[in-house]
């Protein structure tokens, strides 16, 4: 039998840190191995995918759509594609925020790839604190993305309480009884030790197809729906997202007038907003989650991008101070 790729996938709901940890991964990694990197982005801007460009990995990037739901199809080519041409040692995978992490496993274990791929890492990253928020109001996904990782490592930690981190341990076991959690901060541990996996559920995670994966949990723990039950969503039909792309000038001022006015629901809600734009001195990187936001100094790109992910978006008024259209945003 030909060799297998392993793969791994890295989920997460909106804003958690997927794009860090595979950073972290890939600064850290003690192998030489040909990595092939696929990048499912909610929207029409590659902020994620140019990130990760700093490393030698080979990356694809596709937009507008999940695939776990409308680009199943171009997921699968793009993946069976890449095994072919680029004949890569490893395969990172990093769905968008808001996709089903059942579904992508329902993806790589279609018969197509039953000789060609191993499953290694399936990660879920979990930010604390939006843990509580995420899960009564977005709970279709959230659940779903927690419920199915064999790894789920718990970011932004060393911001919070220890009482605060139980809490959110404790909203974890409720939905998975068995994965192993990790709540260290992240600069105190090296990606060998987050990656560590139990022996036990690897070897369950390997051998069951993506649709029985639930019967690992002990029968207390709450599940998601079936996958074929009637009223599964997907992300598209829950959120929106306005994509930006352009050359305008940044002032400090003008960048933090911009997201302190996302942050007070000024543009619709926005639950997630990221983008690499040029400043008057240096170019930004901001990073917007569910009211929290932060920006740092970036390397020059050649064009300034950003996307915004949320329900009830106000698009147009959004775009123009984006263009520096509107009177608040000069």
């Amino acid at each position: 039998m030909a060799h297998k790729v392993p793969l791994d996938i890295v989920s997460g709901f909106l804003g958690a840190g997927k794009t860090t940890l595979l950073l972290k991964l890939l600064k850290e990694r003690t192998t030489n191995e040909k990595l092939f990197i696929l990048e499912n982005e909610y929207g029409k801007a590659g902020i994620d995918g140019t990130l990760l460009s700093v490393s030698n990995a080979k990356i694809e990037e596709i937009y507008s759509g999940c695939i776990c739901c409308s680009l199943k199809g171009e997921f699968t080519n793009v993946l069976q594609q890449a095994i072919s041409e680029i004949k890569p040692e490893r395969i990172l995978i990093e769905p968008t925020g808001i996709g089903k992490l059942s579904e992508v496993l329902q993806i790589v274990k279609q018969p197509c790839f039953h000789d060609v791929i191993s499953l290694d890492h399936v990660i879920t990253v979990v930010d604390v604190h939006h843990a509580h928020s995420f899960l009564v109001n977005f709970g279709e996904f959230y659940k779903d993305q927690i419920a199915y990782a064999q790894t789920i490592v718990c970011s932004k930690t060393q911001d919070v309480s220890p009482q605060e981190i139980e809490e959110v341990v404790k909203m974890i076991r409720r939905y998975n009884a068995s994965a192993r959690i990790t709540t260290t901060p992240w600069n105190q541990l090296s990606i060998q030790q987050i990656l560590a996996k139990d022996p036990l559920y690897e070897n369950q995670i390997a051998s069951e197809p993506a649709s029985n994966i639930r019967k690992r949990f002990s029968s207390g723990a709450k599940q998601p729906q079936a996958l074929n039950h009637v009223k599964r969503h997907s992300g598209a039909e829950t959120f929106q997202n306005v994509s930006w792309k352009g050359s305008r000038v940044f002032s400090v001022s003008i960048l933090k007038k911009m997201l302190d006015h996302i942050s007070t629901g000024q543009y619709g809600q926005i639950v997630r907003a990221k983008g690499l734009v040029a400043g008057e001195k240096s170019w930004f990187h901001f990073e917007y989650v569910n009211g929290r936001w932060e920006y740092k100094s970036a390397k020059p790109h050649t064009i300034g991008q950003a996307v915004f992910i949320g329900q009830n978006l106000l698009s147009e008024q959004l775009l123009k101070t984006l263009e520096g259209h509107n009177a608040e945003s000069g």
